[in-house]
């Protein structure tokens, strides 16, 4: 009986989240659509929009966990109005780790973060856009975006987010704000939740805490060395929070993702980088003490791998640069050992989760 009943329920959820999208929306929901339509619109003048947003991470006693979250899927909607852009699923989990002390907040670990906007873009790249934006809704997400950009820069693929360090970002709260201080579940988050989902705020909790500005480190909400004591999780005045000012800042911040997203459609790709002559140590066939083997291989400025002589995934699963000798795929990271003259003579291997080491073959 469950095997029916569930499914049935999730295609209910999933209809009507299709069913009461705005109908002057000039964008496209990849949700919504079927893998023929995705082949239609997926085209390399296409711009896709990823919205990145946390939906457990704590925003102190007056705010739910999924303040992040909620805002970014505001902003994906604003966004959807105005441009016909490709819109993905929300990502709800990223790199928050200055809030892992307070019960319920979750956070990914930096490579984690990172790996999976690669992994997006890489995935969805490979059926012709190479423009990316992300509409980011967090400060410490923004070195994993950084590191991400620069990845993608060398494949051929331009990935910008939005930053609220960015002047144009600052200016936004401009004229709405009462008080300059503030950073996390503050009058402006406060606002904004307010009027994006007033019932989920319980202004009653609201506190205006600035503990945690005393030094750098991650929060907690008891004495706890060497981090920072924010016994409500709040740095800023939350008590200055209205639904209004959350109104303005909507309209103000939604502009400044529209400016970035013209400048991602109209800007110039970068040259992928050409990998044949970086490459060229790496190829050969290697064998382990076990006598498994592995060939290491180039094609299409990228390396592939063939296990034991019968698993060739080139066309499905490329082998994708981490560090200079490190390398990872679908199933398999691989990382390449040089001897003493920089040759690489061995490597070593995870394969569906067991270890291997290669020698290379003379």
């Amino acid at each position: 009986m469950k095997r029916t009943v569930l499914p049935f329920f999730l295609l209910i959820s999933l209809s009507v989240s299709a069913q009461t999208r705005n109908k002057n929306n000039k964008a496209i929901f990849l949700e919504d659509i079927n893998w023929t339509k995705a082949k239609e619109v997926l085209t390399a003048d296409a711009v896709v929009v990823i919205p990145l947003g946390a939906a457990a991470k704590e925003h102190g006693p007056h705010l739910p966990l999924a303040t992040d979250f909620i805002q970014a899927e505001h902003y994906k909607n604003m966004v959807a109005l105005e441009r016909k852009v490709i819109i993905t699923p929300t990502i709800s989990y990223g790199l928050y780790p200055a809030f892992v002390k307070y019960p319920g907040s979750t956070t990914t670990f930096f490579t984690t973060s990172r790996n999976v906007l690669l992994d997006i873009i890489r995935t969805l790249s490979g059926f012709g856009p190479k423009r990316f934006y992300v509409i980011n809704i967090g400060v410490s997400t923004i070195p994993a975006l950084q590191q991400a950009a620069s990845i993608l820069k060398q494949e051929g693929i331009v990935l910008y987010y939005s930053d609220y360090a960015r002047p144009n970002y600052e200016n936004a709260e401009k004229g709405i704000k009462e008080r300059d201080a503030g950073g996390h579940a503050d009058e402006i988050e406060g606002s904004n939740v307010l009027f994006m989902r007033p019932e989920l705020v319980d202004m009653s909790k609201a506190v205006d805490d600035t503990t945690g500005y005393t030094r750098p480190g991650p929060l907690t909400p008891v004495p706890m060395e060497p981090g920072k004591l924010s016994p409500s999780g709040i740095i800023g005045f939350a008590t200055f929070a209205k639904a209004e000012k959350g109104k303005r800042n909507s309209i103000n911040f939604t502009k400044e993702l529209v400016k970035d997203i013209d400048s991602v459609t109209s800007c110039a790709l970068p040259v992928a980088k050409d990998n044949s002559i970086a490459y060229k140590s790496f190829l050969g066939n290697y064998t382990s003490a076990k006598g498994e083997s592995i060939e290491i291989g180039i094609d299409n400025n990228r390396l592939y791998y063939i296990w034991n002589k019968g698993r060739d995934l080139r066309k499905f699963f490329p082998l994708f640069p981490d560090s200079e000798d490190h390398f990872t795929s679908m199933y398999i990271d691989i990382l390449f050992v040089r001897d003493e003259n920089k040759e690489v003579v061995k490597l070593w291997c995870s394969f569906r989760g067991d270890n291997f080491w290669f020698t290379k073959n003379k």
